[in-house]
């Protein structure tokens, strides 16, 4: 089918079946979009990091959020990880304590309003062989963190915004760069199920940021080898995921429009027409950007919280017959909240 046609399609048509922990009941109404966004909700990436995670402004948007529909938080734990990778001093353990403290504080306070903290780091380095180590490290981290925090100190999840195509060598080969980011993504995903086998974690959460068009679409780079078969890297990832219901991809598709030949609903359509394909248990996200980047058409930075709104609801109306979707990403808090109605 023509990829405009599909678009169309999934945009417009009527919701026939929404998930509600992967199917609805039998004789049940649809929901419409509005209503499987407010079941699904909203996550903000939040950069600040672990230092300024207990300031008032953080504390204050908390509540901001939960009245927009917004039901998780992805907190850069960058500077957590960097504190945590130091050579073992009295220094780095007074340190570490204080970022514990600040940590357990932003938890606790999103936990009581209903928002969930999941911690994001990455970088475009990670997927070298000397650097490789530290996407396991992070996972480590977080269990770790949960195994002495209280329920509601407790981080939800972890997730890795590795972007290895940030780095100017990645398009020199990109076949070898995208074998090295796979390996990368597959240590992570083998210490994420070791880390699970704790009581504390038994529920935690994965999730890798990627680009819409890792998918190999258009001239973006094609199939690659990878464990026996050729694929593009975002099947592989799925592949890898499929298993797990507790693990998701936010798919960057970044666009302030959602239909129409180049919106954000036909960049996303192959990542979940892959993963219904192959029963994937794993979650989809629609990551959504609000930061003043170029392209203009990339970012809502600029147009209101309705636009937004109003676009999100049309890639519900897309996405939620699958029993993949989670729901939409926005990047990041700080626009967001400033942004206009």
């Amino acid at each position: 089918m023509h990829r405009a046609t599909f678009a169309k399609i999934l945009t417009y048509s009527l919701v026939l079946s929404v998930v509600t922990g992967g199917s609805q009941a039998a004789g049940a109404r649809p929901l419409s979009a509005a209503e499987i966004l407010q079941q699904h909700g909203f996550a903000a990436y939040q950069w600040h990091g672990v230092s300024h995670a207990g300031t008032s402004t953080t504390q204050q948007r908390l509540p901001f959020l939960q009245s927009q529909g917004f039901k998780a938080v992805y907190l850069d734990l960058s500077d957590y990880l960097g504190v945590a990778d130091q050579r073992d001093s009295a220094a780095k353990q007074a340190r570490l304590g204080q970022l514990k403290v600040s940590l357990k504080r932003l938890v606790a306070g999103a936990s009581s309003r209903g928002l969930a903290v999941q911690a994001v780091s990455g970088g475009p380095t990670w997927t070298n062989a000397s650097r490789r180590y530290l996407g396991a490290k992070l996972v480590q981290l977080v269990a770790a963190h949960n195994t002495t925090a209280t329920a509601s100190e407790r981080l939800k999840g972890v997730q890795l915004d590795i972007e290895p195509y940030r780095d100017p060598n990645f398009f020199k080969d990109t076949n070898a760069a995208l074998v090295d980011y796979l390996k990368t993504l597959q240590s992570i995903v083998q210490e994420y199920r070791r880390q699970r086998t704790q009581p504390a974690n038994s529920s935690l959460q994965l999730g890798f940021a990627i680009p819409f068009w890792f998918d190999g679409e258009g001239r973006a780079p094609g199939p690659v080898a990878f464990n026996g078969t050729t694929k593009p890297a975002t099947y592989h990832l799925i592949d890898m995921l499929k298993d797990l219901p507790g693990a998701y991809i936010v798919v960057m598709s970044y666009r302030n429009f959602a239909s129409g030949v180049d919106g954000s609903i036909i960049h996303a359509q192959n990542e979940f027409q892959y993963a219904n394909s192959v029963g994937a248990k794993c979650g989809l996200v629609v990551g959504q950007e609000f930061g003043k980047v170029e392209p203009a058409k990339v970012t809502f930075n600029g147009l209101s919280r309705r636009a937004f709104k109003k676009a999100a609801e049309e890639i519900a109306g897309a996405f939620g017959r699958f029993p993949q979707f989670r729901g939409l990403s926005v990047n990041d808090m700080d626009a967001y909240t400033t942004a206009k109605d």
